[in-house]
């Protein structure tokens, strides 16, 4: 089940996106290589700028499952939030809707990701009693160019099939270099790309952003990330 908590000091500020555990306890360590994709998780602290969003990997409790992890939406909410998920291919507004029906072993079966491999999470919609499939499959290997490094990515499909008989394609670009995802097409089916991935201590860590007219800005100086 998915949950979304909002944080009891926000005031100001949502992914995509994510995968689920694969074969591997998880590790919040990177891949050395670039192809192969057991799940792994990006470090707590991690801030991930995307072109219209920004999220930020959160510390998991000691006790938390192992499907388990948390992020932070630092843009373009107006209120930030923390939101707690069981899925890594499903980053998104943090909405508390959804209940996962799935056996933990077939969402384990999807990793390490390879071409061809595909995956049914069956949901279930709580504030609207909507059930519905969603068809992952992994089309092959896709380089995606942040503007400052290519990430050699892995490309997947993701097709929505609903009860109420709406369907929804999307395409993912995962990264095992980076542990998360690298693209995503959103619901407007523009690509959302990747631009920044920030560590504690990194040049620009510590500055807020925002985001104007579908672009994410450093707020402190109105600067485009780039």
């Amino acid at each position: 089940m998915f949950r979304a908590r909002r944080s009891p000091r926000a005031s100001l500020l949502v992914v995509a996106l994510g995968a689920w555990i694969g074969t591997f306890v998880p590790t919040a360590q990177a891949q050395s290589d670039a192809v192969a994709a057991p799940y792994c998780e990006p470090a707590a602290g991690t801030k991930l700028l995307y072109s219209n969003r920004a999220y930020e990997i959160e510390k998991k409790p000691i006790d938390a499952p192992l499907l388990y992890y948390t992020y932070k939406i630092l843009a373009p909410s107006l209120h930030s939030q923390f939101v707690e998920r069981r899925g890594q291919l499903l980053f998104d507004d943090g909405e508390d809707r959804w209940e996962v029906l799935n056996k933990e072993q077939e969402i384990r079966d999807f990793w390490p990701l390879q071409s061809g491999k595909t995956l049914v999470l069956r949901r279930f919609d709580r504030a609207t009693r909507v059930k519905s499939k969603v068809h992952f499959q992994v089309l092959g290997l896709e380089p995606i160019d942040s503007g400052t490094h290519v990430y050699q990515s892995w490309k997947i499909s993701r097709l929505d099939e609903n009860s109420d008989g709406t369907r929804f394609l999307q395409f993912l670009w995962y990264a095992p270099e980076i542990c998360t995802l690298s693209a995503f097409t959103d619901s407007q089916h523009r690509t959302v790309r990747l631009l920044r991935v920030l560590k504690p201590g990194d040049a620009d860590y510590d500055r807020p952003v925002t985001v104007k007219k579908h672009q994410l800005y450093f707020a402190d100086s109105n600067e485009a990330v780039k």
